[in-house]
């Protein structure tokens, strides 16, 4: 192996951080994973079938789906390869092992590749390794080892993590290093959720006041443990803002009230 120059070494001792995660809760990581297959559902994970821990979606369930399909992997072999009840890791992944050769070295491919490498030891995937691979993965689903593979592993300073929600609580496996997106998309997107605000704030919103004050009371609660406020809009409106006056917020407010009665 290659001795590292200065710049390298000092380039790996950099802590970074990770400002964008979807990442399961500690009892979740560790013990039943009912609730994710809820919450990659709302993610828009529609093929995720089973709670158990799978080395062929730990490695493969992100981005690096949509290069196999574009070297030619077919939906459903990439289908078979994130449901554990279609087959073995061997059947599951010679369904796609043409495709992987071909986009191992994309960015999204050299991601897996890093993982594969860095947590599980692996240079290349074969299937004897994968095998491998998923007992270790089997091993590392207990409390703490998120933390561990995240800070000390991976060399992070801190995570943010993207809820899809306002509710922002400590993680108390790590209070200081799971950090929070407190979801403002709803609000700017016109999603005006009166039940879920009253039964967070107590509030009953039905004009610009009572909108303002429900507001601030959320933000009150959840604020200190949030690092950011994410209006992840853009996937359904235009980026343009503008400054609004009260009278036409008032308005607005008045259609989204009135589409969330019809």
């Amino acid at each position: 192996m290659a001795t590292q120059t200065d710049l390298e070494l000092e380039i790996s001792s950099l802590a970074l951080v990770d400002t964008h995660e979807h990442l399961l809760p500690e009892d979740q990581w560790a013990g039943d994973n009912a609730k994710l297959i809820e919450r990659m559902k709302k993610a828009g994970e529609s093929e995720w079938r089973d709670d158990r821990p799978d080395i062929l979606q730990d490695l493969f369930m992100n981005y690096v789906s949509s290069d196999l399909e574009v070297a030619g992997a077919s939906r459903g072999a990439i289908a078979q390869l994130f449901d554990p009840a279609a087959g073995d890791i061997e059947s599951r992944f010679s369904g796609i092992r043409e495709a992987w050769e071909a986009t191992q070295f994309t960015g999204y491919g050299e991601a897996v590749r890093l993982i594969a490498r860095e947590v599980y030891g692996l240079d290349s995937l074969t299937v004897e390794g994968l095998e491998a691979a998923q007992r270790t993965l089997e091993e590392l689903r207990r409390p703490g080892e998120r933390l561990r593979l995240l800070s000390e592993v991976a060399g992070l300073d801190h995570v943010q993590i993207d809820d899809y929600e306002w509710v922002c609580k400590p993680d108390e496996s790590g209070p200081d290093f799971f950090l929070y997106d407190l979801s403002w998309a709803g609000f700017a997107n016109g999603d005006i959720k009166l039940e879920e605000i009253q039964q967070e704030t107590g509030i009953q919103v039905s004009r610009l006041d009572d909108l303002r004050e429900a507001l601030v009371a959320i933000f009150r609660r959840y604020a200190p443990c949030a690092i950011a406020v994410k209006a992840q809009h853009a996937y359904t409106r235009t980026l343009r803002w503008e400054e609004r006056s009260d009278e036409e917020a008032s308005r607005a407010l008045g259609a989204a009230l009135a589409g969330a009665g019809s």
